[in-house]
């Protein structure tokens, strides 16, 4: 089957029930870098998870130090699932496991009332959910400041298999970010696209010393930037793994 360029093609419950309905190799190695990652951010930092999809499970570690969250994607579809949970919706996305398995990585209370305790700040610190665009250079209409800190989840690299376009969602993303501020990311590796159903969409091939060049290029400071991978954990991806990475953006 082509690559779909059409992004109204993209389900997201079909994404969210291929990536997301259990927590696989990749999925705790991901809940495990965001805890670890975001633990020594300031508690009064406001951050904005950029191209977060149909998925809430960036803002469960963050929940714990920002003071304020904003979130932001593309498709009006994903936001749409996004506000669904936000509001409490019967029929959202159940991302109790995830919140749960978050709560024990950083060693909090776990049970079925700490779960219900962090979904509650969640959704109290959530205070914008907008539309963005990484192809612009103001990614996000109407957002005139920048963040202190910067999530994006397998954003850049998997709405292109275009190397150039990469690099420049790279440079309006990270744009957003505030001198000093930090950036969290994780990346497909060696990617050539990935599937949702039976659908597939494309993805641009990069490796770790692509990444880490193309965090150079955009301004952060080199000896901050750090990147870790792990394998895909099972065989039917179309990718190698996953890059998972920080970064703090150098003084102007």
């Amino acid at each position: 089957m082509g690559i779909i360029r059409d992004w109204s093609a993209f389900s997201p419950q079909a994404y969210l029930h291929e990536y997301y309905a259990d927590i696989g190799a990749e999925n705790l190695a991901l809940l495990r870098f965001l805890v670890k990652s975001l633990r020594d951010i300031l508690p009064r930092s406001v951050l904005l998870d950029f191209g977060g999809g149909p998925t809430i499970y960036a803002l469960i570690a963050a929940s714990a130090r920002a003071s304020e969250m904003h979130f932001c994607d593309y498709l009006h579809s994903n936001l749409e699932e996004v506000q669904k949970w936000l509001m409490g919706s019967q029929d959202a996305f159940d991302w109790t496991q995830f919140i749960k398995t978050t709560l024990v990585l950083e060693g909090r209370d776990y049970s079925a009332e700490g779960v219900k305790a962090r979904q509650r700040i969640i959704r109290r610190k959530v205070t914008r959910v907008m539309s963005c665009d990484a192809n612009r250079t103001t990614p996000v209409e109407g957002i005139t400041w920048q963040y202190d800190v910067l999530v994006s989840n397998f954003c850049a690299e998997s709405a292109t298999n275009d190397w150039e376009q990469w690099r420049t969602f790279v440079q309006n993303i990270t744009s957003l970010i505030k001198p000093r501020g930090k950036l969290v990311l994780s990346a497909l590796k060696g990617a050539d696209s990935y599937s949702v159903g039976d659908k597939v969409f494309p993805a641009v091939f990069v490796l770790e010393d692509d990444l880490a060049q193309v965090l150079r290029d955009v301004g952060f400071c080199e000896d901050s930037i750090q990147i870790e991978s792990v394998p895909a954990d099972r065989p039917s991806r179309h990718y190698q793994g996953l890059m998972l990475a920080t970064a703090t953006k150098a003084e102007e």
